[in-house]
């Protein structure tokens, strides 16, 4: 008996020894930060981090089971949530929310790992010299109670394993995001609609794409054409010039569009040298830029790498057009005002 009261005895002081290490030399609390820099503006990092539709792309769950279920309710943003569920063990079933962000600097979501745990997650985006710096810090607390301290142990196990995790994570959405193009959207605030058409009377111009003063005097030709055909039957204007991309053929240094205004008044029974049509119409995205043709063309590229970092698929064969609220000058003393349209699915 004395060796069993012996044992008792051992296993009490171990016992006793292991809780009071646990309950007051291990953090009651997990916090793990890993950081990763990103050869691209953090406008588009922050895209693939604030819709969870996309997010899962480079989530390491999803690298271990491409072929787990995944729900979302809710759109990118604060509210959005991803569900999840894989017959690997070590994905399993779990739950992520973001609920809070701000654009292009921070997120906060929480994730919760099935019945295992309950994390919280921060991810920090800051400008750096080449692209972009990430901190992605995930942390935990234990809850009072019995549970406390076998929680404090637990951390310890899974430190190692969050760490692995992070990396695994951000080393995926580094090697995503540097495949988008090197252009910073930061602060283009795109609009969504659904255009409806408008009669417009037009003319038809192609032109060489790198001669801007060819362009210009192609554009006006154009434009006279439709001036004079709309006093001859005596239209009104009914909106700003609409330019519409019908061609561009980068080999050949080639475009064609329409250039024309929506009109006011009884259509004409006969057209001549111009031509009638509806404006373009349906989903699409556009911006107003205000500035030298330069920024203008500045534009097309930061929207064209907005849709693609949040991936928004545009119109199959579709075009972009502008509308022309001021053309501006050659030389930039006078600034454009030109909104610019890229038609969606």
């Amino acid at each position: 008996m004395r060796w069993f009261l012996g044992l008792l005895l051992v296993v009490a002081l171990v016992l006793g020894a292991l809780y009071a290490v646990g309950r007051f030399l291990l953090p009651n609390a997990l916090e793990i930060t890993r950081t990763v820099s990103i050869e691209r503006p953090r406008a588009a990092v922050f895209a693939m981090a604030n819709d969870l539709r996309i997010a899962k792309e480079w989530s390491p769950y999803y690298a271990r089971d491409p072929d787990a279920d995944y729900t979302f309710t809710g759109e990118a943003g604060p509210g959005q949530t991803m569900r999840w569920a894989s017959n690997v063990r070590e994905v399993g079933s779990g739950r992520m929310s973001i609920v809070d962000s701000v654009n292009n600097e921070e997120i906060d979501s929480i994730l919760q790992m099935g019945d295992r745990a309950t994390l919280s997650a921060h991810m920090l985006l800051r400008p750096a010299e080449g692209g972009s710096s990430v901190a992605w810090t995930v942390s935990a607390e234990c809850s009072a109670g019995w549970i406390n301290v076998p929680c404090r142990y637990m951390n310890l196990i899974m430190r190692g394993l969050v760490e692995g995790e992070l990396d695994s994570g951000l080393a995926r959405l580094k090697t995503l995001a540097e495949q988008l193009p090197d252009v910073d959207f930061e602060g283009l605030n795109p609009q969504f609609d659904t255009i409806e058409p408008q009669m417009f009377v037009y003319s038809v111009v192609e032109t060489a794409v790198d001669n801007q003063a060819e362009v210009d005097r192609a554009e006006a030709q154009g434009v006279d054409q439709v001036r004079r055909f709309m006093s001859e039957y005596s239209l009104t204007e009914a909106g700003p010039l609409v330019r519409v991309v019908t061609d561009f053929d980068a080999e050949r240094g080639r475009m064609s569009f329409r250039v024309g205004f929506p009109f006011a008044g009884p259509t004409p029974l006969s057209v001549v040298g111009v031509q009638l049509g509806e404006t373009p119409s349906g989903n699409s995205m556009h911006v107003m830029v205000e500035g030298t043709r330069e920024n203008v063309r500045a534009a097309y590229l930061q929207m064209n790498a907005y849709m693609q970092a949040h991936r928004i698929a545009g119109r199959e064969g579709g075009l972009p057009w502008e509308i022309v609220h001021a053309p501006g000058s050659a030389d930039g003393t006078v600034q454009a005002r030109i909104e610019i349209y890229m038609p969606l699915e």
